[in-house]
């Protein structure tokens, strides 16, 4: 493929200073109801979306009180006109399952690697995003939220709330917020339950006696402020800083890569039962297939169809880890943090084996992978598809290949938790990150210049000058609202006792982030032209499959000169829980399921880390502008 590629040099330092967020936790929108109790303010349609969809996820690993919803969510939906048109087989399918108690129910035992899990998750998914209208969508996410495992019915939510025209505005919290007990150590968990409610809610001393002026304003009068304990607003913090923000402890990312698997779950599934049902490929004759070679040809097509976001992420991964571990000197894969609590407060147990005896399983898994995609390869005539039918066989036996790694390292025992179980596709634990290592490496084997739906110009456009602002890199103390461990007390049976707090309980922990840089481009043109533009970040010498992708966009140019002008903001923490019961229709753009933006640069040094960055445009019209 033809490439116009642009490489400079230059350092990537590290800040020594420690930054915070100093944000008051109380919103306007909440103090103002905190200082004015009778005033009455008119929650927006959109207000009372949110509230919804936050009500379920309050406390939703502990049973639900909220009356409304309860009433709601008593009945199972199985009024085919509340379903869209046409998905009832569909929804019918997953409803005989409920009938059947196939569904796992609260405070099971559930891992994301059993072999029903992909099917349940599917089930549910079109459970809640297949029904008809908001009406319809509140009683399926009520029955869901009462009946169903809180880690199924939460990993459902989140896409299901993405693909709907009438949530995609909506905001959810981070998953580490919503299920705390997936991504924090028990000694985190434990000491947040054991916090009282005194110690975040002010206790009334003196009940002020009511003036007969009062009984005769009613309504319109202003209450006096009652005679309460004084109480600090600041935060009440469980520290769970570490000496090294680690990239596979973060929190944020392991949240993105527990939606990311969840989406790779979701479409492999959908495309086995699309392999295995009767098509029709003749849609305006409704016939089937017209011979054995169009019945081939489709499944073939199916089968090549790919996960880029997984593929991109993992990439991303390793290549962030590689660098990691060359500014810090540490091997990321011995990284070895406490066990986290489950959903059931049961520890996960280590296993028994060595790490030589480890190593030879997934050695021995890899070889089987290896072979599937030579065999496939091999009676392949077009090589350009060779690093998309490995990425297919590797989307379509990652779970399978997860499940007998975990089976063969854990002793093949059964209904007993273990770290590679873990529902979020735990980055912490050094026996997964392994796996993505030799995964990654698969892939990168198999990488070929040549790529699929390029367009080839005459003359390719010819990059004059890169100019790159300062990249620095620090850690920020980041803090995380751990309102989900609070006693359930919190939560009373008509309404929601968050304006009451006047204290956050957080967990305080360091996150890599990055200061704002600019890379300007000046590009000769020698005709109007799209294409794609991509950035990475690689150690000299390196080769660009290693590097780290800073940035990746379709680029219009003109004729002539042209100058782009490409702007990297520091990253801000999103709205939490708490933050989000209280707020106004948000100004910023709902988050896309994307590699978190605080780690958009690699870790630098004090010195200055050497790298070496790569500028090249691609003729490729296939790629979907910002997707990856």
């Amino acid at each position: 493929m033809l490439r116009s590629t642009f490489v400079c040099l230059g350092f990537l330092v590290w800040g020594m200073a420690t930054r915070g967020y100093g944000d008051s936790w109380i919103l306007p929108f909440l103090r103002r109801n905190l200082e004015k109790p009778d005033l009455v303010v008119e929650a927006t349609e959109w207000q009372m979306r949110q509230r919804f969809l936050l009500n379920l996820l309050l406390q939703v690993h502990k049973p639900l009180l909220h009356e409304e919803l309860i009433e709601m969510g008593s009945q199972l939906n199985e009024d085919p006109r509340e379903y869209e048109e046409g998905s009832w087989p569909k929804v019918k399918e997953f409803l005989e399952s409920v009938h059947g108690n196939k569904i796992p129910r609260p405070f099971a035992i559930f891992s994301q690697l059993d072999e029903e899990m992909p099917q349940l998750l599917l089930g549910v998914y079109r459970f809640l995003s297949l029904a008809k209208d908001w009406s319809s969508f509140q009683r399926n996410a009520c029955f869901a939220r009462i009946h169903f495992h809180p880690v199924l019915f939460v990993n459902a939510l989140q896409m299901a709330v993405s693909d709907r025209k009438d949530t995609q505005d909506l905001r959810l919290p981070a998953m580490f917020e919503v299920l705390p007990q997936l991504y924090f150590e028990r000694e985190v968990i434990l000491a947040a339950q054991e916090i009282a409610w005194h110690q975040l809610t002010p206790v009334r001393l003196v009940t002020p006696k009511r003036r007969w002026k009062d009984i005769l304003l009613g309504p319109a009068r202003i209450s006096l402020p009652p005679n309460e304990e004084a109480l600090s607003r600041d935060p009440l913090v469980i520290d769970n800083s570490r000496q090294v923000a680690h990239v596979s402890l973060d929190l944020e990312l392991n949240s993105y890569w527990n939606s990311l698997i969840n989406r790779l779950v979701l479409s492999t599934e959908e495309e086995k039962q699309r392999a295995s049902d009767n098509i029709i490929i003749d849609g305006d004759r409704l016939v089937a297939f017209r011979g054995p070679q169009d019945e081939e040809d489709f499944r073939r097509t199916l089968v090549m169809e790919t996960n880029p976001h997984f593929f991109y992420s993992l990439r991303q991964f390793m290549s962030a880890l590689s660098l990691e571990d060359l500014v810090t000197g540490q091997k990321s894969m011995e990284i070895i943090d406490p066990p986290l609590v489950t959903t059931g407060g049961v520890p996960y147990k280590p296993t028994d084996l060595d790490i030589e005896a480890i190593e030879r399983i997934l050695d021995l898994t890899m070889q089987d992978l290896k072979n599937q995609i030579e065999s496939a390869i091999k009676w392949n005539d077009n090589e350009s598809e060779n690093v998309i039918i490995a990425n297919s066989i590797i989307s379509n036996n990652y779970l399978h290949t997860c499940r007998q790694l975990g089976l063969a390292i854990n002793g093949y025992r059964i209904n007993e938790p273990s770290m590679l179980s873990l529902a979020t596709a735990n980055l912490r634990d050094p026996i997964y990150r392994s796996l993505l290592n030799r995964l990654n490496q698969l892939l990168v084997s198999h990488e070929e210049n040549n790529m699929p739906s390029e367009k080839v110009y005459d003359s390719y456009p010819e990059i004059t000058e890169v100019e790159v602002g300062y990249l620095s890199t620090f850690e920020e103390t980041f803090d995380t609202d751990l309102i989900n461990l609070i006693d359930q007390q919190l939560l009373q049976s008509r309404r929601n006792n968050l304006q009451f707090l006047r204290r956050r309980l957080v967990a305080r922990q360091r996150r890599l982030n990055h200061d704002p840089f600019d890379i300007k481009l000046d590009i000769i043109s020698p005709s109007a032209m799209t294409l794609h533009l991509v950035i990475y970040l690689t150690l000299p010498d390196e080769s660009r499959e290693s590097a780290f992708q800073l940035h990746s966009s379709l680029c219009s140019l003109k004729k002539g000169f042209n100058k782009i002008h490409l702007h990297f903001p520091m990253a801000l923490k999103e709205l939490s829980l708490s933050e989000l019961y209280e707020a106004e229709y948000p100004k910023t753009q709902k988050n896309k399921e994307r590699f978190p933006p605080h780690l958009q640069l690699p870790r630098g040094t004090t010195e200055g880390l050497p790298l070496q960055m790569i500028v090249e445009l691609a003729g490729r019209t296939s790629m979907d502008d910002g997707k990856l």
